[in-house]
């Protein structure tokens, strides 16, 4: 009688099991996917910025207020413009940051206002020192520069997402 040699059906379905089960353990070490998830988070910052931002604006246009200052009343809510987009920073009113919520992840911030500054980082605050830039996963939110003039809304680093 003669033997076959080789493996058996059982012997091969365990180790392509076993080789699986390695694999589904060892992938999330090689791959990161952290990094594009938070890119996608300042994306959609940034979408949400300019959706904001045009809804001001519009609310501008309607109000005659769409001067170099300027305020603009949205519901109880007075909101800060600069050309009659929703102004970077404002001690007093509301600014861009008080229009979006970014309350679902704690350690995505906008920075502290800052009087009369035209710029405004938002972003990741992994050492909760309170400040992005030091982070390397941020964006700024630029003050509009003229009447029509969108504000600039753009990834500014992305070396530590």
């Amino acid at each position: 009688m003669k033997r076959n040699s080789g493996f058996t059906l059982v012997e091969l379905v365990a180790v392509i099991v076993l080789l699986g089960i390695l694999a589904v353990a060892a992938l999330p070490r090689f791959v990161d996917l952290r990094g594009d998830a938070r890119n996608g988070v300042l994306q959609g910052v940034i979408g949400s910025s300019q959706s904001a931002a045009v809804q001001i604006y519009a609310k501008a246009l309607i109000q005659n207020s769409v001067g170099a200052t300027g305020t603009v009343t949205d519901g109880s809510n007075t909101v800060a413009t600069v050309f009659g987009y929703p102004a970077s920073n404002d001690t007093t009113n509301d600014d861009i940051a008080d229009l979006l919520s970014v309350d679902g992840d704690a350690s995505l911030i906008f920075e502290a206002a800052v009087a009369a500054a035209t710029t405004r980082e938002f972003g990741y605050d992994d050492d909760g020192d309170g400040a992005v830039d030091d982070d390397g996963c941020y964006g700024t939110y630029t003050n509009s520069t003229a009447l029509g003039t969108l504000p600039s809304i753009a990834i500014t680093a992305t070396t530590g997402c």
